[in-house]
């Protein structure tokens, strides 16, 4: 796996949990053309909504997403991959995606929020513990929109 910087189907992301046993580091994305049009659609939909100021985000259930903790192997630190971004596309192919660590907690219920400022972010909980797991935000006309030029 490594950091790409034009467009793949995957794009790599910071985030954390609010386990004091379990670890997550980074999540990856699974950022197909359907994802992109469901995304452009969400955000329509947010629109009429922006100038309300007491509107944080719109909740949608999306499993387009996995959570991953950093490795002794695959990826020791994802610090060091990402480069000080906060997200960034990776190269990955399906094996290597296989290997990856994942928490130990059973992570069900992903919730993706879009929020009015068109950013996004995901969610999700642990089925036995409900310890939670979030990503970083990220903009989504900035991944949706075909431009090579995504620097964050």
């Amino acid at each position: 796996m490594k950091r790409s910087d034009i467009p793949t189907p995957y794009l790599m992301i910071k985030a954390i949990t609010n386990s004091e046993w379990d670890c997550c580091d980074f999540a990856i994305i699974f950022i197909s053309e359907d994802w992109k049009k469901e995304q452009q659609k969400r955000l329509e939909n947010i629109k009429p909504f922006s100038d309300d100021y007491m509107l944080i985000s719109m909740m949608y259930c999306d499993q387009s997403i996995t959570f991953f903790k950093d490795d002794n192997e695959i990826c020791p630190d994802s610090t060091d991959l990402l480069e000080d971004r906060i997200w960034s596309f990776v190269e990955l192919n399906e094996e290597t995606r296989g290997k990856l660590s994942v928490p130990e907690n059973r992570i069900t219920y992903q919730v993706f929020h879009v929020l009015t400022n068109g950013f996004g972010y995901y969610q999700a909980v642990g089925k036995h513990t409900s310890e939670e797991f979030w990503t970083a935000k990220f903009p989504l006309e900035k991944l949706i929109k075909n431009n090579t030029n995504l620097t964050n």
